[in-house]
C-alpha cells in the first residue's frame, strides 16, 4: 500500500531551489507486468530513474536533493518529470555519471518500448488461437437439464504444452550504441555499487548477445530462490536469448 503524510521540503544542489515532494511513508511495488529491463506498466512507482530538471535548467536526480524539512502542506513547486524528448540534452549535458547513467536506462526503456508491443500482439494472438482450440475441443454439451440444475460449463485452462513464442528482438543501432555506453558505466563502478547494478548489467549484456560477459554479471548476484527475475534472466543467458522478456512477480 501506498501511503503519504505531508511534503517533504527538499533544495536542488546545482542553486539550492526548493521543492516540494510528497512524503512518502510506504509504497506499493506491485505492476502489471514486469520487464527483464526493469520496466514496470502499471505501476504506482515510477520508472524514471528519479531524474528530474531544477528551474535553473540542471539536470537533478531526487536521492541528490537535500532535505530542509517537513510539512503538512506547502505552496512550493513540485519538480517536474524529465520526457523523452529532454533525454538527449539531458545525456549531453550530464553533469555526472550518476545523472548519464538515469538518462540512459530511461533511453533503453523507452527504445524497447517499440518491442514491447509486438511482443503482447504476438503473444495475445497466439493465446487466442491456443484457447479457441481448447474450446473447439471442449464443446458445451450440456443439457437443458444440466443447466437448469446450473451445471457449469467446460472451463478453459490453458494446456501445459501450449506453444510460447514471442518476436525476434534485433536491437537498432540507436538501441545498440545506447546500450553499450550504459554497460560502459554500470561496469566501471566498483564495490557493493556494483554488486548492486548487476542485474541490469547482465540483462543489457545479454540483449546485446554478450552472453560469457551477462554470465559474470549475473554470477556476482547474491542468489535467492524466489528470486524471480534473476531466475529467468539467468536462463536466458543460458539459453542465448536476448529479447527482452515479460513475466510476473
Amino acid at each position: 500500500m501506498t501511503m503519504v503524510r505531508g511534503v517533504r521540503i527538499l533544495a536542488a544542489p546545482c542553486c539550492g531551489a526548493q521543492y516540494a515532494l510528497p512524503n512518502y511513508m510506504s509504497m506499493n511495488f506491485s505492476a502489471f507486468e514486469f520487464w527483464t529491463d526493469g520496466w514496470r506498466d502499471g505501476s504506482l512507482m515510477p520508472n524514471d530513474e528519479g531524474l528530474r530538471r531544477c528551474q535553473c535548467g540542471q539536470f537533478v536526480l531526487l536521492k541528490n536533493l537535500v532535505e530542509v524539512s517537513t510539512a503538512d502542506d506547502s505552496t512550493l513547486p513540485s519538480l517536474g518529470h524529465v520526457s523523452t524528448e529532454q533525454l538527449p540534452e539531458c545525456i549531453a549535458s550530464a553533469a555526472s555519471d550518476e545523472v548519464e547513467l538515469a538518462a540512459r536506462i530511461m533511453v533503453w526503456h523507452h527504445l524497447n518500448h517499440s518491442y514491447r508491443e509486438r511482443y503482447r500482439q504476438h503473444r495475445d494472438a497466439e493465446e487466442a488461437a491456443t484457447k479457441a482450440k481448447w474450446l473447439a475441443a471442449h464443446p458445451d454439451n450440456r443439457s437443458w437439464w444440466d443447466k437448469l440444475r446450473k451445471r457449469k460449463p467446460p472451463s478453459y485452462i490453458r494446456p501445459a504444452d501450449s506453444p510460447f513464442t514471442y518476436p525476434t528482438f534485433e536491437p537498432t543501432p540507436e538501441q545498440q550504441q545506447n546500450m553499450e555506453r550504459l554497460s560502459t558505466i554500470l561496469a566501471s563502478r566498483d564495490g557493493e555499487s556494483l554488486r548492486w547494478n548487476a542485474i541490469p548489467l547482465a540483462e543489457l549484456y545479454r540483449e546485446q548477445g554478450r552472453y560469457e560477459e551477462a554470465q559474470r554479471a549475473i554470477d556476482a548476484v547474491e542468489k535467492r530462490e524466489d528470486d524471480v527475475t534473476v531466475r529467468l534472466i539467468s536462463r536466458l543467458i543460458k539459453e542465448r536469448d536476448a529479447a527482452p522478456m515479460r513475466y510476473r512477480m
